[in-house]
């Protein structure tokens, strides 16, 4: 004759009501944290300069102490009547049949145990069995297709290098730098804050990063999202357009020197590996902007060295130039139309190709 054992939700349930039960038990027996006494000043009657008469309770007595600033003396002592129905009242509540140490500790091991006992007992397969939310499923050709949860913890782990990745893989760095030099070459500190040139630096990455992009959604997450392609083959699809942009922006002498620095070689720019072509891309990027930042200086020092030679000229040496040539340096600028020169030129500093 054969038993049939119970199913794997049977013994799960069966394992959690016993640790319940359990533990339920131990927090019973346990004895519970002794209540802590301390001293509580009733009241207190000033008898002179440095005399006074302090009624302290403490614990279920009130102290009467004589202060004096040389020493404290105790002059009476009385129960607190107010309290004592409250005592009994919570004596009578408390009232529960104390247990020694070596019971309390003989019911933990005994729980302990039980809870072992069981999870032996039960079918190996409730112990076994996988987490199918969390399953990497083998596709075609030797890949691998991730369950939703765990493409899930991906995509957020991925989020949180999205500032180093917008910063060292796209044009944000050099357009922030070039906007920052703009504002120094014009005399201005905090005008326009940091704050606008962050956020128009990061409009202007998008609509140059449009076209990287627009190959990105068709390529990967497109067919990605309609289950022709696995996770894999997105990922690989995806890194393609934006390295293609990084290395069309890299200097070859950039490029080398961090392939050098790898101990590889490569026989075209487009093996190498992302990891080594973005700190590449990041110094040629910086450098760039280095470049731009002294072109756009130039006609700003101009202005500042002709406002200095007027006013030596004038006498007036003792008088800062920069008083006189930021608001030349303003009204050029506007009449320039600056803005839109100094944004469409960084547009078109990258190669847009794709």
């Amino acid at each position: 004759m054969t038993v049939d054992l119970p199913g794997s939700s049977l013994w799960v349930l069966i394992v959690v009501a016993i640790a319940a039960v359990a533990a339920g038990f131990i927090v019973r027996i346990w004895p519970s944290a002794t209540r802590k006494s301390g001293f509580k000043v009733l009241s207190s009657t000033s008898l002179g300069p440095r005399e006074r008469l302090v009624e302290v309770l403490y614990g279920d007595e009130i102290l009467v102490l004589g202060v004096t600033s040389q020493q404290i003396c105790l002059l009476d002592r009385r129960a607190n009547t107010s309290r004592v129905e409250t005592v009994v009242s919570n004596d009578s509540k408390a009232a529960a049949p104390s247990f020694s140490k070596p019971f309390r500790e003989g019911a933990l091991v005994l729980g302990v145990l039980a809870i072992n006992l069981v999870a032996l007992v039960a079918p190996s397969d409730v112990f076994a069995q996988s987490i199918p939310l969390f399953d990497a499923i083998p596709a075609k050709g030797g890949e691998t297709s991730y369950s939703v949860p765990v493409q899930t913890i991906i995509l957020l782990t991925a989020l949180s290098f999205l500032p180093a990745m917008l910063m060292l893989m796209t044009s944000f760095t050099r357009v922030l730098i070039v906007l920052g030099l703009v504002r120094q070459a014009m005399g201005l500190v905090t005008t326009p804050p940091n704050a606008v040139l962050v956020g128009l630096a990061l409009f202007v990455t998008a609509a140059v990063m449009a076209p990287v992009t627009e190959k990105i959604y068709a390529d990967a997450w497109d067919p990605y999202s309609k289950g022709r392609i696995t996770f894999d083959q997105a990922l690989d699809r995806g890194i393609d357009p934006l390295k293609s942009f990084m290395l069309r922006q890299t200097r070859a002498d950039d490029l080398n020197l961090f392939v050098k620095l790898s101990g590889k070689t490569y026989a075209k720019p487009e093996d190498v590996p992302i990891l080594t072509v973005i700190p590449a891309f990041a110094i040629s990027e910086i450098r760039t902007a280095f470049l731009i930042g002294f072109v756009i200086y130039l006609p700003f020092l101009a202005i500042d060295f002709a406002v200095a030679s007027v006013l030596t000229a004038m006498g007036m040496v003792m008088v800062s130039p920069i008083t006189f040539s930021l608001p030349l340096k303003l009204i050029v600028f506007v009449l320039a139309d600056g803005w839109a020169l100094l944004i469409g030129g960084l547009v078109e500093s990258f190669k847009m190709s794709i």
